[in-house]
């Protein structure tokens, strides 16, 4: 980033330089502002051809069971060419806002981090630097893979994990931090193995030692409990699939129950 001239060259540099800094605004209000105008425009023309429609069918009703071109039907295709043209103005900039409206909105800590560097930098002029100012308006790319909690865990604090840091950084300075994400996502994965297995060793092992029935059911219910919140919090499950996962994993604490000797 460094190599780059100071101003927008350092800038798009910096912004490139990781998959978390890409932020650019939405312009939600300016998109709807225009798509309003282009509606009305749309409104106004629907109307014209209404009416088109209307005069011609107590004059000549017979232009209205033809497309061949004729001279009496000439204002109607003049009018359906300009529609033609306008719906597809409007098409394109509606499918274009639903697209950035579909993205997602970059974490805080993104955010952050890319108002942090232009504050200590500041590569362009104040008034063009403005753009970091609406949270609420900004997007950034989605992710190959999906973040979930423990992924978001992991990537804030990054940092203090030295495995998850990029050794060929694209920037000289010390207090840019560049995190692998392809590291993020294995540490990541061995965790969620780890605890994945203690969720299942760890209640059987107590359940086993366990005498009393009610003990047993509070134990289950108690690490049902815990599987459930690690599903909600640590991953990027859905409601039904935290759901399915649950009703197996106490399923399965059940039927070990059934198979060992009562007090």
């Amino acid at each position: 980033v460094e190599s780059f001239p100071r101003g927008y060259p350092s800038l798009s540099a910096f912004l490139g330089s990781d998959p978390d800094f890409t932020i650019f605004r939405c312009f939600t209000r300016l998109h709807t502002r225009v798509l309003l105008h282009k509606q009305d425009d749309l409104i106004e023309l629907e109307q014209q051809l209404d009416q088109l429609d209307l005069s011609q069918s107590q004059t000549n009703p017979y232009l209205l069971t033809t497309n061949r071109r004729c001279e009496a039907n000439k204002d109607r295709q003049e009018l359906l060419e300009k529609i033609e043209e306008k719906l597809k103005e409007y098409n394109e900039l509606l499918a274009a806002f639903y697209a950035h409206l579909e993205r997602p909105e970059p974490e805080e800590s993104e955010i952050q981090s890319v108002a942090n560097w232009m504050d200590g930098k500041k590569p362009v002029a104040f008034a063009e630097s403005t753009f970091l100012n609406d949270w609420s308006d900004l997007r950034r790319a989605k992710h190959s893979v999906e973040k979930g909690g423990l992924e978001t865990f992991l990537g804030r604090y990054a940092g203090v994990f030295s495995p998850c840091k990029d050794t060929n950084p694209k920037s000289e300075d010390p207090q840019i931090q560049f995190i692998k994400q392809s590291k993020v996502v294995a540490l990541s994965r061995a965790l969620t193995t780890i605890f994945a297995v203690a969720t299942l060793v760890v209640p059987i092992g107590i359940l086993y030692v366990v005498k009393a029935v009610p003990t047993r059911l509070l134990v289950i219910a108690a690490f049902t409990g815990v599987f459930s919140s690690a599903l909600c919090w640590l991953t990027s499950a859905r409601n039904y699939e935290i759901f399915s996962a649950t009703a197996a994993y106490c399923a399965v604490m059940v039927v070990f129950v059934g198979s060992l000797p009562n007090e």
